[in-house]
């Protein structure tokens, strides 16, 4: 887990396939890319089956993971390292076709943007992550904003834009069994 926060408040339950999915994925990028470490931001909640781990419209079932991305700066890779305390919130700002409406889980978070480190993603791991869940065939869903999957070339398949009024998908990598 990203934090002990989301361990703390219960929001890391995963079902066994889910976590030997995201234990193979950790295996593959070290291979990739040595030294790299998988951040799962939010997971399920084990409680109450069936009831979405709010502010999110799923995670209710222990088959969905939020993934953080991978940042460098000038010295190369930042290892488990996010650019909000909570991997969450610091956006990749790219084109989109949604427009402003209330209500949405959609949060621009503009004032917000200048508080996180100036770090730019790690396109080798960003691409190699993508890739890997696209091509795993237990995941069934990966969700990333447009302007992302085409940079990194995913685009298509179980790769999806998870529509306007989900959360913003370009801080973190969505999958679902």
């Amino acid at each position: 887990m990203q934090s002990t926060l989301y361990c703390a408040l219960n929001r890391h339950y995963v079902t066994p396939e889910l976590s030997t999915v995201l234990q193979d994925m950790a295996r593959d990028m070290a291979a990739a890319h040595p030294d790299t470490v998988i951040q799962v931001l939010d997971a399920g909640f084990p409680f109450w089956n069936g009831m979405p781990l709010l502010p999110h419209l799923s995670h209710n079932d222990g088959e969905k993971a939020d993934i953080a991305f991978f940042y460098e700066n000038e010295n190369g890779y930042l290892r488990g390292q996010t650019r909000s305390p909570i991997g969450y919130f610091a956006f990749q700002n790219g084109p989109t076709s949604c427009p402003k409406r209330w209500p949405s889980l959609r949060w621009d978070m503009a004032w917000l943007q200048s508080v996180w480190p100036n770090w730019s993603l790690d396109d080798r791991r960003m691409a190699t992550a993508l890739r890997l869940l696209k091509n795993d065939p237990r995941v069934d869903k990966v969700f990333v904003e447009p302007h992302l999957a085409q940079r990194y070339g995913v685009t298509g398949g179980k790769v999806r834009f998870q529509g306007c009024r989900a959360a913003r998908h370009d801080d973190h990598i969505h999958m679902q069994l």
